[in-house]
């Protein structure tokens, strides 16, 4: 696993009260007021986080997914949508309960359609970070519409060489008007693997 998928996880690990390893990077887009990522490891799930103009981070909602792989994601005002290999689900967000529903997808029996993989892909945030991608520290904002408050992820890295690994924190950070941090939520925090030459 690169350094850029250490990174990645750590965002999409959000909500873990404990310290964890994954073995996939997940994927995740942002909303008008909400972030949302998914993960396959340890259960397959989707984690959405409300952004509000009120002071504090809450704790992310947890949609399960079933057993498939996510080869992208987009999020619109009022629902989510995963792309699978010949599925889409939409996890829709309007109501006092998330849903999930899934149906076939246009190019159904022939693979995923390389026009699907760059729309869906397009969004996930670790592309946006050139600075994520070298294997360094960054603060990735993100386009959430409030009134007060401004929302960044910021990545913490520390190579461990010994380990061939990565010490990973990522933490989603509120500010107010004059940029000073009012509210943080861990998302990650735990290691991942880098590429070690022999």
């Amino acid at each position: 696993m690169t350094f850029k998928s250490a990174a990645v996880l750590g965002l999409v690990l959000a909500g873990a009260a404990r310290s964890a390893q994954a073995d996939s990077d997940g994927y995740y887009c942002t909303g008008p007021n909400y972030i949302a990522y998914e993960f396959a490891a340890p259960v397959h799930a989707l984690y959405i986080v409300v952004l509000r103009d009120s002071l504090g981070l809450d704790r992310p909602t947890r949609v399960p997914l079933p057993d498939f792989q996510v080869h992208g994601m987009r999020c619109s005002a009022g629902s989510v949508e995963l792309l699978g290999w010949d599925s889409l689900y939409t996890a829709t967000l309007t109501g006092a309960k998330t849903s999930l529903v899934a149906r076939i997808a246009p190019w159904a029996h022939q693979g995923t359609s390389r026009q699907a993989l760059q729309e869906y892909g397009a969004l996930n945030l670790g592309g946006w970070s050139t600075a994520v991608r070298v294997g360094r520290a960054d603060t990735i904002p993100l386009a959430i519409a409030s009134r007060r408050y401004t929302f960044a992820l910021a990545i913490d890295v520390q190579p461990l060489p010994r380990e061939c690994a990565y010490k990973v924190v990522t933490r989603l950070v509120q500010r107010d008007s004059s940029s000073r941090p009012v509210a943080t939520l861990t998302l990650f925090d735990g290691k991942g693997t880098m590429e070690c030459g022999e």
